[in-house]
């Protein structure tokens, strides 16, 4: 495969020849950072996860999979054993908040649903299934939850984490749910460029460089050339320790020529592509035809007119590990089961025509899924589903940057209504009104917390929202009794993750006086997240307060530590600063006091 002449040619240091998006050493160390950080990846939100890790997306979820059990009871087809699964179940939170809401309805209605469930929480990933289990997040649904290890591309091959246990659950599976998924699943960027009647395709291609080589030293002790060596040796283990120098690295982009028998999906990047023209073009005569100046603007710019002529360049984004994922997953369900997915990427032919869709997380990576092709492939009888098994896509959806689907090979029309209904924009949007309402009114407390209120009443079981309540109520509004009441719901909802909730309780004891408590909590945030800078300063304020000086000086480290962002350090400098010079002090004066201190007074 030859290569085009490169557009913005670097003087960095090369770690990685050219190769496809997913297989270039940037991507594979985006990976790596999951197994290295586990938890934290989602704790510290350098993976955005609230939109599905805050409740909004589980317990309409719960809807779903209740009235599917409802439609297959109706029919005779609900087993005995009725079994569920998470894929990339990350923190947990989405599968706890969907069994909390489930056993719920499972008990308003009468039915022993839940307690005939058995529900896989899964992840690739052994980090998250270790954090999951050291912080008990599924105790409350014990005897209901196996955690186990679980592939996207083979999903009904699961390993329990208890025990190694190989589990095959072909054929058993009623529902599977995963968010932010398919994004981080193997695909890549094609452009075919067209003139007269030709055609030729070309492939996204990427070089990993060391942008920042002047940079090194400031975060290891590696030269450029054991930079390299690292990079070259391709072992897990030797990669694993290029993950903290992530950020000194980037991407050289080119495009190189395909053959015409160079990819074997060829057929569906060619399919993709003369639906995006074909919807390009009818949104373009739509336009002509609505416009009356349309001729007169083109002919303005003749030389573009000519060249539009001339040649058409369409992306392709092929979404070929999303594509094998959600066949091996419909593979693996009951005739009547479903998949239900949410992740963001392009649906509409404008938006799916790019080549912008390679996106940073911290030190993960991602790559956007093409939606606009997934949809129509997984609902023709050549792709995942038959006719009966098209996808159901919530109405109003537009160019959301958050798409959400449900697949199934059957027509369980209940299913798929209560899922349209569940998932409509416009839920979400009111929900977005509200809040965005109680947070423009901060100057007004009252009329603040009534924003808040009627949010809460679209999402009452939302904890980062009620969070966000409490910590208003108590800093604006004054109120700390409402404050402490709507943390408390907050934690109960989700005492594992919940950082600003426990901060928010430590702050309600802080000012009532109650210093142990206070410590308690704020000790509480630092668990739950021990990265956060907030919840070590609030101990140094706590050990500030009692004299503890040597204590007060290690938590105003931590928090200076933990400020990744440096927004902090105008606050956090002049604590350690002067809590270092006080304990240094205090350290003088005991160490002359002891000099001059007799072992008692003369008789």
């Amino acid at each position: 495969m030859s290569q085009e002449t490169q557009t913005a040619p670097t003087q960095a240091p090369v770690l990685q020849d050219w190769a496809p998006l997913t297989h270039c050493l940037d991507w594979h160390l985006g990976q790596l950072a999951f197994q290295h950080r586990g938890a934290q990846a989602f704790t510290t939100n350098e993976v955005p996860n609230l939109i599905n890790q805050g409740g909004m997306s589980a317990y309409r979820a719960a809807e779903v999979l209740f009235t599917n059990c409802e439609e297959a009871d109706a029919a005779g087809t609900l087993e005995d054993e009725i079994v569920c699964m998470e894929l990339a179940m990350g923190l947990g939170l989405h599968s706890v908040q969907l069994l909390d809401r489930f056993q719920q309805r499972c008990v308003e209605a009468k039915k022993d649903w839940y307690d005939r469930l058995t529900w896989y929480a899964t992840d690739v990933t052994p980090k998250m299934l270790r954090d999951a289990k050291a912080n008990e997040v599924f105790a409350r649904h014990q005897g209901r939850v196996v955690l186990a290890r679980a592939d996207a591309l083979n999903p009904s091959k699961v390993a329990v984490f208890e025990d190694g246990e190989l589990r095959d659950l072909t054929g058993k599976l009623r529902a599977v749910f995963h968010s932010y998924l398919l994004c981080v699943l193997p695909a890549n960027v094609f452009r075919r460029t067209t003139k007269a009647d030709t055609s030729a395709w070309a492939v996204l291609m990427a070089r990993t460089v060391l942008r920042h080589p002047e940079g090194l030293s400031q975060f290891s002790n590696l030269t450029v050339d054991g930079v390299r060596a690292l990079a070259a040796s391709r072992t897990p283990a030797d990669l694993m320790r290029l993950v903290p120098l992530y950020q000194l690295m980037d991407l050289d982009l080119t495009l190189a020529p395909l053959a015409d028998d160079a990819h074997e999906d060829r057929a569906e990047l060619e399919r993709i592509a003369d639906r995006i023209e074909a919807g390009l073009d009818a949104l373009l005569a739509a336009d002509a035809t609505s416009d009356k100046d349309v001729d007169q603007a083109a002919a303005k710019d003749p030389e573009k007119d000519a060249a539009t002529d001339a040649e058409r360049h369409t992306w392709v984004l092929h979404s070929a590990g999303a594509m094998a994922s959600v066949a091996a997953t419909l593979a693996a369900l009951r005739p009547d089961g479903f998949l239900l997915y949410r992740d963001y990427g392009p649906a509409t032919e404008k938006s799916a025509n790019s080549s912008h869709l390679y996106q940073h997380y911290g030190a993960t990576t991602a790559i956007g899924v093409n939606h606009f092709g997934l949809d129509s492939w997984a609902g023709t009888a050549g792709g995942a589903g038959d006719p009966d098994g098209e996808v159901t896509r919530p109405d109003g959806e537009g160019d959301a940057a958050i798409k959400t689907r449900l697949l199934s090979r059957a027509a369980i029309k209940a299913t798929r209504l209560a899922f349209a209904n569940q998932f409509d924009p416009a839920a979400f949007q009111r929900l977005q009104a509200a809040v965005d309402a109680a947070r423009a009114a901060a100057a007004d407390p009252a009329a603040a917390m009534d924003g808040y209120r009627v949010a809460l009443a679209l999402e009452r079981d939302n904890w980062a929202l009620l969070t966000e309540a409490a910590d208003f109520a108590l800093r604006h509004a004054r109120n700390v009794e409402l404050s402490q009441m709507l943390v408390a719901e907050a934690l109960r909802i989700n005492p594992w993750y919940g950082e600003k909730a426990w901060n928010c309780l430590g702050d309600i004891y802080w000012f009532t006086n109650q210093l142990d408590a206070s410590e308690e909590a704020f000790e509480r945030a630092t668990k739950a997240n021990p990265e956060t800078h907030m919840g070590w300063y609030n101990l140094y304020l706590v050990a500030r307060q009692r004299g503890d000086l040597e204590k007060a000086v290690e938590m105003a480290a931590k928090a200076l530590a933990m400020d990744r962002s440096g927004a902090a350090s105008s606050r956090l400098e002049p604590a350690l600063t002067e809590a270092t010079s006080l304990l240094h002090a205090q350290r003088t004066v005991a160490r002359d006091w002891r000099k001059k201190r007799n072992a008692g007074s003369p008789v």
